[in-house]
């Protein structure tokens, strides 16, 4: 007696205990006793309201019935994990989402057409997801691709923040006194694609002056453009570099360290508003009439690439009153000719 009153004692302090077939036959037991309900939630080790819940929704204290109501039970708990199940598991169940993908069939109207006529739930929509991103086959009937990550809030929160960057980076932004070239330090930048596709030149010209830096790669990413643009600006004086406008060019996705490093500010023009780096998109003009599209840029020798740019800086320009960008840019007077 003792033992056995230890054991409810135990019992009792279990959480979330699920009823089995043992205790449901005991309870049918207990009721054809004519036990109360607190006396068989004692002897059970469950709680009043427990007893009370397994009773109500199995036919009531005169018609429970313990074999009937485990298997009701196995049945919703069958249910309950169909969507936790991995396709490939049930073969009708992958040739039939097969089929109806390539129908075209969203992964959703699968799943909710499957409760509809199955009358249970037999994958889930991530699921389908998870298996089509795992075969290339399959990959391509999806109507939209899915990331395998599912975004959590953090990511949502880093979107909004990002996106609120860039309003504050728009050109929109950027303050009016830099569209009418007052003062020498503000740049605008972007990339001359060669015939490879993988080789470019990145170019920075100054507003005012017109005054060009420019940077032969030969391969791009983000991490080489940075550090391609933070050693051309190494011998500009801070004075002379305040802003600098890009394009919205995937090449300058390291914007962020590119600002820290050179401690400037960058703004971002519209997308297919290349008026908006109108001096950047004439300099980039006059460097095409050396290199013209479909040149391979890989046959380019550096010292001769060095030669073109000291020689766009140095070609006198109108609006300069006939002095060059270099002369302007560096306040000094050349004798160019003889």
């Amino acid at each position: 007696m003792v033992i056995e009153q230890k054991t409810i004692k135990e019992r009792s302090r279990m959480h979330y205990t699920h009823f089995n077939k043992y205790d449901r036959v005991r309870l049918e037991a207990h009721l054809s006793a004519d036990l109360s309900y607190r006396r068989i939630a004692d002897l059970l080790g469950y709680s009043i309201g427990a007893i009370s819940y397994e009773i109500n929704r199995n036919g009531g204290r005169a018609g429970y019935d313990a074999a009937r109501a485990n298997q009701k039970a196995r049945k919703q708990r069958f249910k309950a994990n169909q969507c936790h199940r991995k396709i490939g598991l049930n073969d009708w169940i992958a040739d039939e989402v097969v089929r109806l993908l390539k129908k075209h069939w969203s992964p959703e109207q699968i799943i909710g057409r499957f409760v509809t006529e199955k009358k249970i739930k037999p994958t889930s929509v991530s699921a389908i997801y998870d298996w089509c991103n795992k075969n290339k086959n399959l990959y391509i009937l999806l109507p939209r691709k899915h990331n395998k990550y599912r975004r959590t809030k953090a990511g949502n929160d880093r979107d909004k923040a990002r996106k609120e960057a860039d309003m504050r980076k728009s050109i929109e932004a950027r303050p009016a006194s830099i569209e009418r070239r007052k003062q020498v330090g503000n740049w605008e930048g972007d990339t001359i694609i060669g015939k490879e596709k993988t080789a470019r030149i990145l170019t920075h010209v100054e507003r005012k002056t017109g005054y060009l830096l420019a940077s032969l790669l030969h391969d791009v990413t983000a991490k080489k453009i940075r550090a391609e643009s933070v050693r051309a600006f190494q011998t500009i004086p801070d004075c002379k570099k305040k802003t600098i406008t890009y394009d919205r060019g995937t090449e300058f996705a390291d914007w962020e360290l590119t600002e820290k490093e050179l401690q400037t500010d960058i703004y971002f023009a519209h997308a297919y508003h290349s008026w908006e780096r109108g001096t950047n998109e004439n300099t980039n003009g006059l460097i095409r009439r050396y290199f013209p599209k479909k040149t391979l840029f890989a046959n380019i020798k550096e010292k001769e690439f060095e030669q073109i740019v000291d020689e766009i800086n140095h070609r006198p320009r109108k609006r300069l009153g006939y002095k060059s960008p270099y002369e302007v840019f560096n306040n000094v007077q050349l004798r160019m000719l003889i």
